[in-house]
């Protein structure tokens, strides 16, 4: 548990860091631009992990035996453009403190309707009051965040 504790903060980190980037940059190109550069760098990344990785060759070829795999992971890869998309520009409009601390909350709003339904395959997680109260308090850390 700790691991994947640690592993979601480092995430936290990126998305952070990455937001800010392309916020800065944005900034003084076009969104577009900024998008653009690092999903073609992680895609000659990945074509060269995949060129000298037999292993990862194979695991990429499982994809194929999973109904609807490719299907989902290319809504997944137009999702991942629509992420650094949104992000950059709200960075650019609000700032990153303001624009990642909303993206936490509607990420945390969505997930805990993914897990009280249980859609996706997730365990499911009821609604509750701690959850809901969690929720608030998040709100409230945005409207304070947003007051100058």
């Amino acid at each position: 548990m700790y691991i994947g504790i640690l592993i979601a903060l480092l995430a936290g980190i990126f998305i952070s860091v990455q937001g800010s980037l392309n916020g800065m940059v944005g900034n003084n190109s076009s969104v577009a631009a900024v998008i653009s550069i690092p999903v073609a760098v992680q895609m000659i990344i990945y074509f060269i992990v995949i060129a000298f990785n037999n292993n990862f060759r194979n695991e990429i070829a499982e994809i194929f035996n999973y109904n609807y795999g490719i299907s989902l992971l290319i809504v997944s890869a137009l999702l991942g453009i629509g992420i650094m998309l949104t992000l950059t520009i709200s960075v650019m409009k609000v700032g990153p403190l303001l624009a990642l601390s909303t993206v936490v909350f509607s990420q945390l709003l969505i997930s805990m309707i993914i897990e009280h339904f249980g859609f996706f395959n997730m365990a499911v997680k009821s609604i509750n009051v701690s959850r809901i109260t969690g929720l608030l308090f998040m709100l409230l850390g945005i409207i304070l965040f947003s007051r100058k």
